[in-house]
């Protein structure tokens, strides 16, 4: 055997959910960026017709805040699943919810903060719409509770009727 125990490590469940959320953010800020240099190339800087220039930097802004809120929805998705496979590792309710829901807390703003710090980046012509990054506070910290509260029942639950 290679020394390994066979209980779960809590540090290493939470680790993995923390991780897992990161790599869903960075590859949504990714996209959103990809995204949104699209819109802006497709209907600001590109762009033909009666208003150019009032459509497409609305058009972007709302690429961005789309790309935000699916970054927020993506919070309690994410906690369920990962709180269910985690939390199944544990006999201990109270310890799987303290794992699935401490994992999704952290990660949810590891998460939204690498997705955010990308959408961020996004500059040039027709990006005066954008919202302002303070703006997603309020939302960041009702969606972080909601994706808490998620990761937590799932731990619970797959630490009940997972294992």
């Amino acid at each position: 055997m290679s020394g390994r125990s066979a209980l779960p490590s809590v540090r290493r469940q939470t680790g993995l959910i923390v991780a897992v959320f990161t790599l869903v953010g960075a590859a949504l800020g990714v996209v959103g960026v990809v995204a949104g240099d699209w819109a802006r190339t497709q209907f600001v800087t590109g762009a033909t017709g009666a208003e150019p220039a009032t459509f497409g930097p609305v058009f972007l802004a709302l690429s961005v805040f789309q790309t935000t809120v699916t970054l927020f929805f993506a919070g309690p998705i994410l906690a369920a699943v990962l709180g269910l496979l985690a939390g199944s590792r544990f006999a201990d309710a109270t310890a799987a919810a303290g794992v699935g829901g401490g994992g999704s807390l952290v990660g949810f703003f590891a998460m939204a903060g690498v997705g955010l710090l990308g959408l961020s980046t996004l500059s040039g012509a027709g990006t005066g719409q954008i919202y302002a990054l303070r703006a997603a506070v309020g939302p960041l910290l009702l969606s972080a509770t909601a994706t808490t509260v998620t990761g937590a029942g799932a731990g619970a639950l797959g630490s009940r009727f997972v294992r």
